[in-house]
């Protein structure tokens, strides 16, 4: 069993050198880039006139960050993470840098040490948060070799908090800034959502749903405190209104597609919610039955949309919005998943080029990646069927899938009449007339 156990713990190593090759890749090829924009840069200043919105050392570094993320199928933002954590590497970090090229320590192991790492900063003083930085490591790295990432992170904390040169007062007021909600998808028709905010406002918030599940809780009541708080917290997020009236009078709104079948109580198949996924035939037919905050979307082989105004109008109709809407789910540029809703409507070939309002020509995108799309090499090209083709500026070429398949199916081709065989004739023993049901024996 040693020979097997000395198997996965070289394999093991190989991975975390792999990993720190990667890393100086990436921070190489970032260096070099960084180099072009500059060149672009001052290219652009000696023709003159009047620039993008992007300047040519901004368009590089975003052109390199969405081809790392296309590259290993990464969305921005962990490409970006991934881009930044190569040069902390490279830069700030050196003695973990050396113990993941060696392979003592796991690249998880090394994030754990960069997030923190990456919160011992001081705008006005980089020095003293470059000192603190160093003492931070080399408490970490030792441990980071014999202890567990969860364990590691709990060190890490406490490490951060001693070594930091600046008041936990000052460095919350920055971290307000970083607050946001994270939806995550799970199986069997579930989601999580994650908030991160001020620590007393998101623990007063749970405390007040736990409250209001308290209310509810009788001799009657089937559902567990849990289940209670769950339904207490999504209603009032759905449908509720905070203490300065804000969503007053608005409420979720959410596509949900069906099949006819299905909505008709013929068929098992299941709906499809926006965003989300698959979800369970009966809770389709519930939310297509009359719930207002969700648009019902039924399919059909002809939906009886306009998929095409040609070059008559810039302006998209709105039953092609919603068709695009459906069809895209998120932005169309590869791994990104901001919902179409908030996305913009963008002619793939721009209008004043000949690019035509239609179906075959219109894709969601967000705001970054359409400014991507105007101000970098990154290009895309309708394939015709939903599908689209990214070429990036390294040459490389990305298909996106449609979310849904909106093309109406094909009718089957009918299947011919099979036309009788042709009997086989015994030449050699045919009879010289018609059998004469009279005369069987007739010669």
């Amino acid at each position: 069993m040693a020979d097997f156990y000395d198997a996965i713990r070289d394999a093991d190593r190989e991975i975390n050198q792999a990993t720190a090759r990667r890393a100086d890749a990436i921070y190489t090829a970032q260096r070099v880039l960084a180099d072009v924009g500059r060149a672009r840069a001052e290219a652009a200043e000696r023709t003159g006139g009047r620039g993008p919105l992007w300047s040519p050392e901004e368009a590089t570094k975003e052109e390199f960050a969405c081809e790392v993320g296309a590259l290993l199928r990464l969305p921005r933002r962990t490409a970006e993470t991934l881009i930044e954590a190569s040069r902390t590497l490279a830069e700030d970090l050196p003695a973990t840098r050396e113990a993941l090229t060696s392979g003592s320590i796991s690249y998880r192991h090394a994030q754990v040490i960069m997030d923190q790492a990456w919160g011992i900063r001081m705008g006005d003083d980089p020095e003293a948060a470059a000192r603190a930085r160093a003492v931070f490591e080399d408490v970490l790295v030792p441990a980071a070799e014999v202890l567990t990432v969860a364990k590691l992170a709990d060190r890490a904390r406490r490490v951060r908090e001693r070594t930091h040169p600046e008041t936990i007062t000052a460095r919350h007021q920055k971290s307000v800034e970083d607050r946001h909600v994270v939806f995550q998808a799970l199986n069997d028709g579930m989601a999580s959502l994650y908030v991160t905010g001020d620590a007393e406002k998101v623990q007063a918030a749970y405390h007040r749903t736990l409250d209001v599940a308290l209310t509810l809780q009788g001799p009657d009541e089937t559902r567990t405190l849990t289940q209670i708080a769950v339904d207490v917290l999504t209603d009032v997020l759905t449908g509720g209104v905070t203490p300065d009236g804000l969503g007053a009078g608005v409420a979720a709104q959410v596509n949900v597609t069906v099949p006819v079948l299905t909505l008709l109580g013929k068929s098992e198949e299941p709906g499809y919610l926006a965003g989300y996924g698959p979800i369970d035939p009966e809770t389709a037919r519930r939310l297509a039955a009359g719930a207002p905050s969700f648009t019902r979307l039924l399919t059909h082989p002809e939906t009886g949309v306009v998929l095409s105004m040609g070059r008559d109008t810039y302006k998209v109709p709105a039953a092609l919005k919603k068709w695009l809407e459906v069809r895209d789910e998120t932005c169309t540029f590869p791994g990104c998943r901001r919902s179409a809703k908030r996305s913009d409507l963008d002619h793939s070939v721009e209008w004043q080029h000949g690019g035509e309002t239609d179906a075959m020509n219109l894709a969601h995108l967000c705001p970054y990646h359409h400014a991507v799309k105007s101000y970098t090499r990154w290009s895309p090209r309708h394939l015709g069927d939903g599908r689209i083709e990214w070429t990036s500026p390294a040459g490389y070429s990305y298909i996106v899938e449609p979310s849904a398949d909106m093309r109406p199916p094909r009718k089957p081709t009918p299947t011919p009449t099979p036309t009788p065989p042709v009997p086989v004739v015994d030449v050699w023993n045919l009879d010289s007339e018609p059998d004469d049901p009279d005369n069987p024996t007739r010669f």
